[in-house]
């Protein structure tokens, strides 16, 4: 990987024990390879053992099958489909998620 940065995975919208979750990989040769589940699973971690955060929210759109996989297996639970946004071009429509630990 060359030091290069290929994605991310964040925590935002924090408010007292709550945080939106994010994560992004960019390279596209690297999706489905696992990457972004683990930097969830790293960051929700921290979040949860050093800054007390016990719910998470997370967003995606409803034909991004491989991130919902990964919200599912999470064990996120769909709360909501509020919104529509733009994927792959497409007007998409947009899913809310929450996990409570």
């Amino acid at each position: 990987m060359n030091g290069c940065v290929y994605g991310y995975a964040d925590i935002a919208c924090i408010n007292e024990k709550t945080a939106e979750l994010g994560v992004a990989i960019g390279d596209s040769t690297l999706w489905g390879k696992g990457i972004g589940f683990i930097s969830v699973k790293y960051i929700m971690d921290y979040a949860s053992n050093q800054l007390g955060i016990n719910i998470f929210n997370a967003e995606t759109h409803e034909a991004n099958i491989r991130s919902k996989k990964m919200i599912d297996k999470l064990g996120f639970k769909e709360i909501s489909r509020i919104g529509k946004d733009e994927y792959l071009g497409v007007e998409n429509q947009l899913i809310q998620y929450r996990l409570s630990l």
